[in-house]
């Protein structure tokens, strides 16, 4: 079976199910807005300030799912370098053991001015990944039209 069948049935067995496979056990729905990072070492401490912009412009509580698990925290939509609040954050590091390299990838489920909702995906140790993927995720990816498929 190839990795891309794999992923599929994978992903068909998740809910949601038509999304895009993204490694065992992980879907994205294929039709929300997402937006991803790679971390760096300052990451690992402190949250990412490049957020997409259509997130609510407001403070709001924000949920970060993974798994089976939920971590909640403020969205500082309303700061001029909007992000999410740093000792939430921290926990949602701690907890999963990101270290620098490892890419998250958050899927929108709910943005409204009451809560925002985002699905992680958790990819292990991007450094390691051949450096022709590596451009490849630098130049592309950015937007659905211009996905790329593992």
């Amino acid at each position: 079976m190839s990795s891309s069948t794999k992923d599929k049935e994978v992903c068909e067995g998740n809910e949601g199910g038509d999304g895009v496979g993204v490694g065992v056990g992980w879907c994205l729905s294929g039709d929300k807005d997402f937006f991803d990072v790679i971390l760096a070492k300052t990451h690992v401490t402190r949250p990412p300030a490049h957020i997409l912009p259509k997130l609510p412009s407001a403070k709001v509580p924000l949920v970060l799912r993974h798994g089976d698990k939920q971590w909640q925290m403020m969205y500082l939509g309303n700061d001029k370098r909007p992000r999410f609040e740093c000792a939430g954050w921290k926990r949602f590091v701690n907890d999963n053991n990101l270290k620098e390299g490892d890419a998250c990838i958050f899927e929108v489920m709910e943005s409204s001015p009451q809560i925002l909702r985002l699905d992680v995906v958790i990819i292990r140790n991007t450094m390691d990944l051949p450096p022709a993927l590596l451009s490849k995720i630098q130049s592309q990816g950015k937007t659905p039209e211009t996905a790329i498929e593992l």
